[in-house]
């Protein structure tokens, strides 16, 4: 019996150790990234207040821009690749003479006085200008209708078809008032030169106002759409007319300005207005210069001189 008690005594104590907590392991670093994923992906969805799952952002829809087809062109005008800066136009000071001079004995020379109607004369200094010195505004060179070359402080245009033919600049214009020189050399009848503004597309120039003169003295303003029809729409928003204002016959010079404020086109020849018409077709865009050679082999015009006043006040 007293060998029996200390066995029970070991016995008691070797069981009382496997009651003592045996520490937990410790898992590693991929088991742990591995438990945290699969907590992040059970976690429920965010939801709003009134229920539903809150939704994603939209982002802004991308509309493209519509392309163009081609169209029937009046001419094929080569564009300038570089737009300078206008320089401002420079007027000569000419300094007074030192020596007293003598009344005339005959009749007083007579001086120039522009028409009440005249633009110039109350709208200042333009806001873009040029001499026509060189070609840094205009395209050089021959196309199928026109050659354009600068010499001698003006620009030289001829026309190489009886086709009205044009050359563009890149000044775009809403309201404004358009002036252009232009020096007649041999003509005859309805040869004919003046301006296309409002044109559009400064690279497909076959939209716009026509305004010009033709060596017999007459004066018109047509509209001119390429791309109505087979061949285009020309109408005849002022017939031709003749007017006194127009300097006609050959070896002449003429002032034409075009007035375009909102839909009204106002026409003035030399400073005196002709006439006024209404036409919203074409709204603002570019401008350039214009021939036909009608009834002139080769007519040539010179530009000494194209200004641009901006907003003007009618």
């Amino acid at each position: 019996m007293k060998q029996i008690l200390p066995i029970l005594v070991l016995a008691v104590l070797l069981s009382g150790c496997s009651l003592i907590n045996t520490p937990t392991a410790i898992p590693e670093d991929s088991e742990m990234a591995t438990r945290v994923a699969q907590i992040l992906t059970s976690m429920p969805t965010a939801t709003s207040q009134t229920g539903g799952q809150i939704p994603s952002p939209l982002l802004p829809t991308i509309i493209s821009s519509p392309t163009t087809g081609l169209v029937e062109t009046a001419t094929s005008v080569p564009i300038a690749t570089s737009a300078p800066s206008a320089t401002p136009l420079v007027m000569p000071t000419i300094a007074p003479s030192a020596t007293a001079t003598i009344a005339p004995t005959g009749q007083p020379a007579s001086t120039y006085i522009p028409p009440a109607s005249d633009p110039t004369t109350r709208l200042g200094g333009p806001d873009w200008s040029d001499t026509m010195d060189n070609s840094n505004y205009w395209p050089t060179g021959a196309d199928q209708f026109t050659d354009i070359a600068f010499s001698g402080g003006a620009m030289q245009l001829t026309g190489l078809s009886t086709t009205d033919g044009w050359r563009m600049t890149f000044p775009e214009e809403t309201n404004f008032y358009l002036e252009a020189i232009f020096q007649v050399s041999d003509c005859s009848g309805d040869d004919r030169y003046g301006v296309i503004a409002r044109v559009p597309q400064l690279n497909s120039p076959d939209r716009g106002y026509l305004f010009g003169f033709t060596c017999d003295g007459k004066y018109s303003l047509r509209r001119w759409n390429a791309s109505v029809g087979a061949n285009g729409e020309m109408v005849n928003l002022v017939e031709w007319k003749t007017s006194t204002a127009v300097n006609a016959g050959s070896s002449q010079t003429n002032r034409l300005g075009l007035m375009a404020i909102g839909d009204r086109l106002v026409l003035y020849a030399n400073g005196q207005q002709l006439t006024e018409v209404r036409d919203s077709t074409f709204a603002t865009g570019y401008f350039g210069m214009f021939v036909g050679a009608r009834e002139t082999d080769k007519f040539t015009i010179r530009v000494d001189q194209v200004r641009v006043w901006e907003n003007p006040e009618q």
